[in-house]
């Protein structure tokens, strides 16, 4: 049984970063779109320019205020931001 709840563990984790990665690439794509460096990206959304950098490699989990910045500076709600990125 052990060994069971360490691959459900294990699993729940992989499941995670994909969609921490599929976050990220929205972002960065959405960003981009809009003519943005990552750089000036952050400093519209008063983040650290390696916070940001974290967040587009899906290297973070962000905070629910992290997201309504993220997703209100690139005209989008958060549901929008998320919206078909779980695996």
């Amino acid at each position: 049984m052990n060994s069971e709840k360490t691959a459900n563990k294990t699993q729940r984790q992989g499941s995670i970063q994909e969609v921490l990665r599929k976050l990220g690439e929205r972002i960065r794509a959405k960003r981009k779109r809009k003519g943005l460096s990552q750089e000036g990206f952050a400093d519209l959304c008063g983040l650290h320019r390696t916070e940001m950098g974290l967040l587009e490699c899906g290297k973070t989990i962000p905070r629910l205020d992290t997201l309504l910045l993220v997703s209100q500076h690139l005209g989008l709600s958060v549901s929008d931001l998320l919206q078909g990125i779980e695996s």
